[in-house]
């Protein structure tokens, strides 16, 4: 089962969609590029949908917890170019921490007022924090009248990864 964001999908002619996947990054580990990787029957871009998905290497990806690199597999269709790379599911781009960490990290920052001790820099909460704010205000818009937690929710309700960079 594949999980995308379309937001992700640069526009143009060629695009990059990232797919999550319920993967084992233990399994990974241990198996490295000889993982089993699912592979998309079809291609998922709007207006593609050819079958001809093919691999296309692997690509390096960084996880907390783990003291070496784990091989993510990548596809690409032959038709409209689109580049898969099949990531473990509940880890978002450019993040090498699980969605559910960050999200325990913001709640305890709201909830007692001062950073989770312990596993991450303070820099690196505060930048999510920041990111948040700066979506929230970017997507809900300046009248939304919800508090951070809610406005995390409706961005990830409305398919947007709440501590991303805007960029």
């Amino acid at each position: 089962m594949f999980f995308q964001d379309p937001s992700l999908c640069r526009p143009g002619r060629y695009g990059v969609l990232l797919l999550f996947s319920m993967l084992s990054i233990k399994g990974i580990l241990e198996m490295g590029k000889e993982y089993a990787f699912p592979r998309p029957k079809t291609c998922l871009r709007d207006g593609c949908g050819s079958c001809r998905v093919w691999g296309h290497g692997f690509v390096e990806a960084w996880f907390e917890g783990y003291g070496k690199p784990v091989w993510l597999k990548r596809y690409i269709c032959a038709d409209c170019g689109c580049v898969y790379t099949i990531r473990p599911f509940g880890y978002w781009p450019r993040h090498r921490v699980p969605a559910r960490i960050i999200f325990r990290s913001l709640c305890h920052r709201i909830e007692h007022g001062k950073w989770e001790k312990g596993g991450f820099t303070k820099q690196r909460q505060i930048n999510w924090l920041k990111a948040l704010r700066k979506n929230i205000k970017i997507h809900l818009g300046m009248s939304f009248a919800g508090d951070v937690i809610e406005g995390f929710f409706e961005l990830l309700h409305g398919g947007r990864i709440p501590v991303l960079r805007p960029g």
